[in-house]
């Protein structure tokens, strides 16, 4: 009885879709409107009855969902991500300057200085490396530069 009557619904739901297509459609520029930026609104009776019907004929599978089951991930060769802090812009520093944020000012400045001194437009220029090359050291210094000056000023 209760399939019948989610069968019944869902007829309704396509029944009270063709009325409404009909009412908006009516006027060509108000049915064009609403497909264009609010198509939510065009379907929403067929969505409606829909999922009403559909739960009905269900007979209740959706209850609770205690079929779900949360999976657990392995993090091989990383660490887990830490959910605790939120990712800014500080840790993008962090990130650039190949460090992490529990590391000393020391380790900092001189990971930081290594990688100056790696990617310096004057290193890469002295190798005689394409112009496309030299664009992108020239960037990866500014952006270390900017990354250290940024973490110092963090760390005060």
């Amino acid at each position: 009885m209760k399939k019948f009557f989610g069968f019944a619904i869902i007829a309704l739901g396509v029944f009270l879709e063709v009325l409404w297509l009909g009412v908006c459609f009516g006027t060509i520029v108000i049915g064009i409107l609403l497909l264009l930026f609010a198509p939510r609104i065009l379907f929403f009776p067929f969505n409606f009855f829909l999922v009403i019907g559909l739960a009905m004929i269900g007979s209740g599978s959706f209850k609770n969902g205690a079929n779900f089951r949360y999976q657990k991930y392995s993090y091989t060769n990383q660490r887990p991500p830490n959910f605790a802090q939120p990712h800014n812009a500080t840790n993008n520093y962090y990130e650039i300057l190949e460090s992490q944020p529990t590391d000393s000012m020391d380790m900092i400045k001189k990971n930081y200085r290594r990688l100056v001194k790696e990617y310096h437009y004057d290193s890469i220029a002295s190798k005689d490396l394409p112009a496309d090359m030299l664009k992108f050291a020239q960037k990866k210094t500014q952006d270390l530069n900017e990354a250290y000056n940024a973490i110092k000023e963090a760390r005060g």
